[in-house]
């Protein structure tokens, strides 16, 4: 999956990111919501990087397995899901159904 091309089409929307601690060690922190300005997959391919702003940006490591999944559009919104089993990390992206 090109997940860089899957969600470009989503800059400029609202959306509401989470990530669980999923070890269970630190407290889950509140979801926060923000316009994702653009997204830029490392050369690597190995991260994307998602821009809260010009300079700030949250990184959310991609896998080409069932660990990295997109949902377009299904009953609710959108939503990406990347789950980092060696961070024990989930982050999840939503946007809502416009």
């Amino acid at each position: 999956m090109d997940v860089e091309a899957a969600i470009r089409p989503l800059c400029g929307r609202m959306v509401e990111v989470c990530i669980e601690d999923l070890a269970g060690r630190d407290p889950v922190a509140p979801p926060r919501t923000f316009e994702l300005l653009r997204v830029k997959l490392l050369p690597e391919g190995t991260h994307l990087q998602c821009y809260l702003n010009v300079t700030q940006f949250l990184s959310i490591p991609v896998f080409g397995d069932e660990r990295t999944k997109l949902t377009l559009d299904g009953p609710s919104g959108t939503t990406f899901v990347s789950e980092d089993s060696h961070g024990q990390l989930r982050y999840t992206m939503f946007w809502k159904s416009s």
